[in-house]
C-alpha cells in the first residue's frame, strides 16, 4: 500500500509537512500502521512542489527508501512551498491475471 500526502497552505519547509510531525510520511514509510500487505514503504518516493514564481511544478524521485535519501533531508530542510505532494511506495508481486 503505497501513501500519499498533499500539503496546500501558507509557504513551509517541506520538512515540516513530510519530515517533522510525530506521523509524518518518512515515519510512516518505516512504521507503517494498518497496512494490509508487506511491512514497510521502501519501494520509492517522490515529492514534488511549486517554486514561487515558477507555473511549472519541481519534482524529485527515487528509486530507494525515503529514510536512507540524504538528498531528500536537505531539500526538506531548505525548500518551500505552498502547494506541494509526496508519496512512498510499497511495490507489490506482479499477478497473473486469469480472465
Amino acid at each position: 500500500m503505497c501513501r500519499h500526502i498533499a500539503y496546500l497552505g501558507p509557504r513551509t519547509a517541506l520538512g515540516r509537512v513530510f519530515s517533522d510531525p510525530e506521523h509524518s510520511l518518512v515515519v510512516q514509510s518505516w512504521r507503517p500502521r494498518r497496512q494490509r500487505h508487506g511491512t514497510v514503504n521502501a519501494d520509492g518516493f517522490g515529492v514534488g512542489w511549486y517554486a514561487e514564481g515558477d507555473p511549472a511544478p519541481a519534482r524529485y524521485r527515487r528509486a530507494g527508501p525515503i529514510w536512507g535519501d540524504l538528498t531528500f533531508a536537505d531539500l526538506a530542510r531548505v525548500v518551500r512551498a505552498e502547494a506541494a505532494l509526496a508519496a512512498v511506495r510499497d511495490a507489490t508481486l506482479a499477478r497473473s491475471a486469469n480472465v
